[in-house]
């Protein structure tokens, strides 16, 4: 599912197992994690609350990383591509990714074709997740 500005999955697991499932289907499109962030324990550490688990990975394909700083050097304030895991309501595990479309719909023209590269990645990733 695509919404305004992310594509998602719901998929029935832990949201252990979906992490390790989607890190090896970013890797699998060449994307490599640059860094994560754990929003569950910082909200808990600085104010006492638990959202359950909350993860951010920050998803980088360096081909198209450096294919887009060639055509824009500023694009680094938009890099690298999140990707959210978070239990949802219902008790599976929801997957969002940046769409890159809506990222760089800031019209730089020579970016629009690394981001559709980077968005039918991104999208074959999330779609695997729901396959198994």
């Amino acid at each position: 599912m695509t919404d305004s500005y992310t594509m998602t999955v719901t998929i029935r697991s832990t949201p252990e197992e979906a992490e390790e499932r989607l890190r090896t289907a970013l890797s699998a499109e060449g994307f490599g994690i640059l860094s994560e962030i754990d929003v569950r324990s910082t909200l808990q550490e600085k104010l006492g609350e638990d959202i359950g688990p909350y993860k951010i990975l920050g998803a980088c394909n360096p081909a198209l990383a450096n294919r887009a700083i060639a055509a824009d050097p500023d694009v680094g304030a938009l890099l690298p591509c999140n990707v959210l895991i978070r239990r949802n309501a219902e008790g599976g595990v929801h997957v969002a990714a940046i769409d890159p479309r809506a990222m760089l719909a800031i019209g730089v023209a020579d970016l629009a074709a690394i981001a559709e590269d980077a968005r039918a990645r991104l999208q074959r990733a999330l779609e695997s997740l729901e396959e198994e």
